[in-house]
Parts: C-alpha cells; structure tokens; sequence
C-alpha cells in the first residue's frame, strides 16, 4: 500500500510550455492576485499598519512575488536544462519545485521586508514568512498537481486506432540543409523517420537500406522544419518533427501522446499545443 502511494510521485508529469510573454503574463497576474489578496483581506496584522502609503509599500511584495515566479518559470530551467528535461519530469519534480518557488518567493519578500519596514532579515522572520507561504500554498498544490496527473493521464491513456499506413509519399525527394548552406541531406520522403532537435543542433533520423541512420545538421528545427513541404512530415513538439506514415501506434500518459514509429524504439512526444495531429491518424 504504502508503495503504491509513493509510485505515485514517480509517474511522468507534464511541463508547461510558455513563451516568454506567456511566461511574463501569467507571473505578472499572480503578482496583482497577491497584491489584491493583501489590499482586500488584510492578513498578517497589515489592517493595523499606520503608514499613509502603505498600499504603495505592498507593491513591493507583488513585485518580489511575479520576479519570483519568473525566474523559477523561465530562467531556472535555461540554467539546469537536464534536471527539467520533460522525458524525465515526474509529480515529485513538480511538487519540489513549486516548494522552492515558495522558498524563493519567501526570501525575497523578507529581504523587501527587511529593507523597507526594518524586520531584520533573521532566521526567525524567514521561517516565521516562510510559514504563512507555505501555508497558503502547499495544500493547494499539491492536491493540484495530483488532481491535473490524474485528468491528463485518464485523457492521454484512452487507446486510439490508427488508419493503415499508406505510402502517401511515394518517390518525392527532401532536402535539409544545414546553416553553413553546406552541409546537407537529401532523401526520399518515405525515408526521414524524425528529427530531434538538441542546443543549436538537429539529429535527422532515417532509412537507408531498410536500417535505420542518423546524421546531426548544424540547424535549428525551425529552420529545418520550414524546408518541408510534405504535410505529412510535421512538428509535434518543440523538439520533434515525425512523420506521420510512419507511426504504427498512439500511447500515452499524463504528459501526452506518444508515437510509435516504424524501424526505431524511439516514442516521439506530441505536445498539447498539437495533439489535433492524432486526429489524422484516426
């Protein structure tokens, strides 16, 4: 039983995929959520602050609170890129790291604090702040991150038939070429399997006398992706490009769908943003 229960915590979860305006937006509302929560409600003895601008000096806390959920957001993961690579985040991942938004959250605040109000950045005051954030937060999210696991993996896991595969391509060529405007590959379109994308680099994934091959290209998929033409070769994910004919099979759990290809044990993720793409395969 108790097994079980921390199984639990090790099943894959999904990261959020934001641009940096999306990123911005959402950090800045949490800001002005926080902001009105101090203005509307009062708590931590704030009714009894004699301090004529008071409203202004709370500012500081929505500020310190969207610099926060920023950085964890965006800047965190640009500097342990491994650790919040997606094929290994899982419900723990989640749950630790939004703990460590509240810490990040917490010591910003009491140093605002500290510097406008005197508190004195002490241990006492930290655990003292860290314990009202942590408070309004932990329970929420944690029964959120285990309620949305459960919704995405009964909406990913339902099985789904796909057509046969039909040689669609027939003997159409493709050429990817690289930025130096040198290197390149040519090959039948039946043949590219899928490309990955890793830093500024791409690995192009493909048959050649019924074997499976590989060859790395200097190029963003971006780049890449615009040199294709077929509609079948398409982006499922910000760091695949598959193509359809090949896939054999659609899994999937609470990070998404999953694509079995032919000639490789690679399962090419899909994210939400493009999961109309399984339609095609119905």
């Amino acid at each position: 039983m108790l097994k079980n229960i921390f199984d639990i915590f090790v099943q894959p979860y999904p990261q959020r995929e934001r641009t940096n305006t999306q990123a911005l937006i959402h950090s800045l509302g949490e800001g002005v959520f926080l902001y009105l929560f101090f203005v509307l409600f009062e708590p931590f003895d704030i009714s009894e602050w004699n301090d004529p601008n008071k409203y202004f000096k709370l500012l500081g806390f929505s500020f310190v609170t969207s610099a926060s959920t920023y950085f964890h957001r965006q800047i965190l993961p640009s500097i342990f890129p491994k650790f919040h690579e997606e094929k290994n985040w899982v419900i723990w991942k989640e749950i630790v790291g939004v703990l460590f938004l509240l810490l990040i959250i917490t010591t910003g605040n009491v140093a605002y604090g500290s510097a406008i109000f005197k508190w004195g950045f002490t241990l006492s005051n930290w655990l003292t702040f860290f314990s009202w954030v942590v408070g309004i937060g932990i329970f929420p999210t944690v029964f959120w991150v285990l309620s949305d696991y459960i919704y995405q993996l009964k909406k990913y896991s339902q099985p789904i038939v796909i057509q046969e595969i039909k040689d669609n391509q027939a003997d159409e060529k493709l050429k990817l070429i690289a930025e130096n405007e040198k290197d390149y590959i040519e090959l039948k379109n039946k043949d590219l399997l899928y490309i990955e994308s890793a830093d500024n680099y791409s690995t192009i994934y493909f048959l050649k006398a019924e074997k499976t091959e590989k060859l790395l290209l200097r190029s963003s998929l971006t780049r890449l992706e615009s040199q294709i033409e077929d509609k079948n070769i398409v982006r499922t994910h910000r760091s695949f490009i598959a193509n359809l004919d090949h896939v054999i099979k659609v899994s999937g759990n609470a990070q998404g769908y999953k694509l079995h290809l032919n000639h490789t044990d690679m399962l090419v993720p899909v994210a939400r943003k493009f999961s109309f793409l399984i339609e095609k395969l119905r």
